[in-house]
């Protein structure tokens, strides 16, 4: 819901200052009111088949997106597109561009939690870690307030950026800048450490999940010894550095089977495990059961 309002309330103070320049409206697949995930109806004024020629659909969803993912909606979306209609996605709406076909060769993103499932399972479209991103005729963002910083870069780009600067300020939204930030946190703030040796070490390994680099290594990319590095991390994170690292390349898993079409084993390899055996006996220490009933209950 918060990524729905977030790119309603932009337009909505837009008008304030340049009068009626746009007008809305809530459609769903079938013209029911849709529960949001906080369990709060919203009221629609149609059909998604009957919805037109407007100048931009966004596309907003959640945590089960892929009850969305068929082929009478996927047909809808593709009619927009040859109608040159502008196309967006929120959160995990961008599953249901790519679905249809129409995000390939464009720059796309979505929620950081379903970002490695959307990679691995659209190839052909350009993804990215962003905030938000304008593509030709195509807008996509990582979900919760990152609508607003697309909405405020869109209505920027059609009248002007004094106007969204305007805006931004009577929503109290202060991150106005040239171009989209990451969509996630920064490591200093997820981990509460200003160290910038370990801040070094957990950016990579975060971006070496694949391939998994050795604890050894780490220290030295760091500059320091390997004891140096573990007293760092038990007195920063309580953790060892080897914990820490298993525990981040089993929550990519659980985004790889949550988000992703992956077999188990296909997830397994692409979080660095070396066996499937191996995969399953940690995936269960760490979530109590094995990676395969998590798939199917999730």
């Amino acid at each position: 819901m918060i990524a729905l309002y977030g790119a309603l309330e932009p337009l909505r103070v837009a008008n304030r200052f340049a009068g009626d320049v746009f007008t809305w409206r809530f459609v769903s697949v079938d013209g029911a009111p849709v529960a949001a995930s906080n369990d709060i109806p919203v009221s629609v004024t149609g059909m998604l088949s009957d919805i037109g020629t407007p100048d931009l659909v966004l596309f907003c969803a959640s945590y089960e997106h892929e009850s969305a993912l068929t082929s009478p909606v996927c047909a809808a979306v593709r009619k927009l597109a040859r109608r040159r209609t502008m196309l967006g996605g929120m959160d995990t709406g961008s599953f249901v561009l790519a679905e249809a076909g129409v995000l390939d060769g464009y720059r796309a993103t979505c929620h950081w939690e379903s970002l490695p499932g959307f990679r691995e399972r659209y190839r052909k479209v350009q993804t990215t870690r962003g905030l938000y991103e304008i593509d030709r005729d195509r807008l996509t963002c990582a979900g919760g307030a990152s609508s607003i910083d697309m909405m405020l870069e869109w209505i920027g780009r059609l009248h002007g950026r004094p106007l969204s600067v305007q805006v931004a300020d009577q929503l109290l939204h202060f991150r106005l800048a040239d171009g989209a930030d990451e969509a996630r946190i920064p490591a200093e703030t997820r981990y509460q450490t200003k160290d910038k040796r370990l801040i070094g070490i957990l950016t990579a390994m975060e971006e070496n999940i694949e391939e998994p680099l050795t604890v050894p290594a780490l220290a030295v990319l760091a500059g320091l010894s390997q004891r140096q590095m573990e007293r760092l991390f038990q007195e920063e994170l309580g953790s060892t550095a080897r914990t820490l690292y298993i525990n981040l390349r089993l929550e990519r898993a659980v985004h790889l089977l949550t988000y992703g079409d992956m077999s188990v084993r296909d997830a397994a390899i692409a979080c660095g495990f070396s066996s499937l055996a191996q995969f399953s006996r940690m995936f269960k220490a760490r979530y109590g059961k094995p990676p395969s009933s998590y798939r199917t209950s999730s």
